[in-house]
């Protein structure tokens, strides 16, 4: 017969046991409060003795390994000296080039690069795809206070790679920085370096700070690329003007150095369309290339 749960008659009040399961062969009883309670207080007491002298513990270890990644994200870094040579390249950083058309490829500059003598060169680019290369010059004194900001971001302290590989074909994103005595990359493929490493990318990215002027070569690889199209041509971004130039885009398919007039016009539309303007040379459509020696991230070939 079924039964309404409840305190059984004539029992020690205890606490609430539904009557179907107290059934003798289970074994079970009603915890009493006068009998039961004082042996659980007991035990809980216990645990919160222990508590309290674990948690002293608990609490230094928490804290040793907190000391422990900060001390990973920025650990000093070496005595801040540098080559000083003109032609030594002490920091560079790149955002390129994943899954990109390879025209891109060869017209890309490092975002910036700093020389040992303090010469400068970043890149702007628009929403647009316009591009706008600065050079610059940072004093001795300058040079010493970056460096010095490298080091004390604990640049030299952050693994080599991080890495996150659940998306494919994108650019990698990497820092390098040579001392006298060290040198070392820190690279990011989509993401999971520290935040730190962004700001101080971004910071030398712009510029780290100066003024520059507009960077013009004085000398380049100019390759140009038939192009065919399916329908009506576009509208070009330039008509190269074989007759005054002395030679047709027609000659640097396979690539030629230029100077002079003729690069300063490849130049010009290489950096309005990064990713391909036409230029029409008589009833033939290009599109162009220049790789500049020193400052591409991909060197021409050699003279």
């Amino acid at each position: 017969m079924n039964q309404k749960p409840g305190f059984p008659e004539g029992e020690k009040p205890g606490f609430f046991c539904p009557a179907e399961i107290r059934q003798p062969s289970t074994q079970l009883r009603i915890l009493d409060y006068n009998q039961d309670i004082p042996t659980l207080t007991a035990y809980a007491a216990k645990g919160t003795e222990m508590f309290k002298h674990r948690f002293p513990v608990v609490v230094c270890f928490a804290l040793a390994l907190a000391m422990l990644a900060c001390q990973a994200l920025s650990t000093p870094g070496p005595e801040v000296k540098w080559d000083t040579s003109p032609d030594k390249v002490v920091i560079r950083a790149t955002f390129c080039c994943g899954f990109v058309p390879q025209g891109y490829a060869l017209n890309y500059i490092p975002d910036v690069q700093v020389w040992g003598d303090g010469r400068i060169i970043w890149v702007q680019t628009s929403n647009s795809g316009e591009r706008r290369v600065l050079e610059g010059h940072l004093t001795e004194t300058e040079m010493k206070t970056l460096l010095q900001r490298v080091a004390d971001d604990g640049f030299f302290g952050w693994k080599d790679n991080y890495a996150d590989y659940t998306v494919t074909d994108v650019p990698s994103q990497c820092l390098s920085v040579e001392f006298a005595s060290q040198s070392k990359s820190v690279c990011e493929y989509y993401q999971g370096a520290p935040q730190a490493f962004h700001e101080l990318y971004a910071y030398i990215a712009s510029g780290a700070g100066t003024t520059g002027a507009d960077f013009v070569p004085a000398k380049g690889y100019l390759t140009a690329y038939p192009q065919t199209f399916s329908g009506p041509a576009p509208q070009p971004d330039l008509h190269w003007p074989a007759d005054s130039l002395g030679f047709s885009l027609s000659e640097a398919v396979g690539g030629r150095w230029a100077e002079g007039e003729a690069l300063e016009l490849a130049w010009r539309v290489v950096n309005t369309k990064l990713w391909g303007g036409v230029v029409q040379d008589g009833e033939a459509y290009y599109q162009l290339t220049i790789q500049v020696p020193g400052v591409s991230q991909n060197a021409p070939p050699a003279p």
